[in-house]
């Protein structure tokens, strides 16, 4: 007697476990991506400020350290640099935000003259950060 032997064909793949992960997999690295943006800047302790708002639309920003040096990300610069940076970026959107980093110990004096520089090149907005205070 001959047995009724099944057709063999390609296995069915299931797509919809691997879709699953994708989404998964990209979520993820949005996500991580997000909180990376603050990574290459010089640690310094600012100020509190209760109702600050968050902002990001920012160009760059420019942190001022408790020993009164700039710095843009973690490289530091002086002044004519750090204009010509701001002139470049005013060229390339003329509503340029630069958001400055201020250490609580640092001068008032160091602050005048980085917004005194980038009014000179053309910069009109300009946001502070601060710690929220909640």
């Amino acid at each position: 007697m001959k047995l009724r032997g099944r057709k063999r064909g390609l296995p069915a793949i299931i797509v919809i476990p691997m879709i699953d992960i994708m989404f998964f997999l990209l979520v993820f690295f949005m996500l991580s991506t997000m909180y990376m943006t603050n990574v290459k800047t010089v640690p310094v302790k600012l100020s509190e400020l209760h109702g600050s708002t968050v902002t990001d639309d920012v160009a760059f920003a420019v942190t001022i350290d408790a020993e009164n040096r700039y710095f843009v990300g973690d490289a530091k610069v002086d002044l004519g640099l750090l204009q010509q940076y701001a002139e470049k970026e005013v060229r390339k959107n003329p509503n340029a935000f630069i958001v400055v980093r201020t250490d609580v110990n640092s001068s008032y004096q160091s602050f005048a003259a980085l917004v005194e520089a980038m009014k000179s090149v053309g910069v009109a907005r300009f946001g502070i950060a601060t710690e929220t205070g909640d």
